[in-house]
């Protein structure tokens, strides 16, 4: 007898799922927002119509982006791991200016 966890069918598991939804939320608010800001340049619509257009698309990125992290504990790890990848990247960045003395 397995003490693992149950496994799904096809490998689909509830985190698959999660993901759809926050990849589709996500999409499409990147979507409204392209199309507001082009008709927007295009002088097709108005500022106020540009709102209206680009408002859900921000709540539906920003419900994407809250959907994606499943709980405060992992949101600080992620957090924290991506602090230090900046950092380390910034580091590195530096030292390549520093080498060519470029004063940074």
């Amino acid at each position: 007898m397995d003490a693992g966890p149950p496994q799904s069918p096809a490998g689909r598991g509830p985190r698959r799922g999660r993901t759809r939804r926050v990849v589709s939320c996500v999409s499409a608010g990147v979507i409204l927002e392209a199309a507001a800001v082009t008709c927007l340049a295009l002088d097709a619509i108005s500022a106020q119509q540009s709102i209206a257009i680009g408002l859900p698309g921000v709540l539906l990125i920003v419900a994407g982006l809250i959907m994606a992290v499943p709980d405060a504990a992992t949101s600080r790890r992620l957090g924290l791991e991506a602090g230090l990848q900046t950092g380390s990247f910034l580091n590195r960045l530096l030292s390549v200016f520093r080498r060519r003395g470029n004063g940074f």
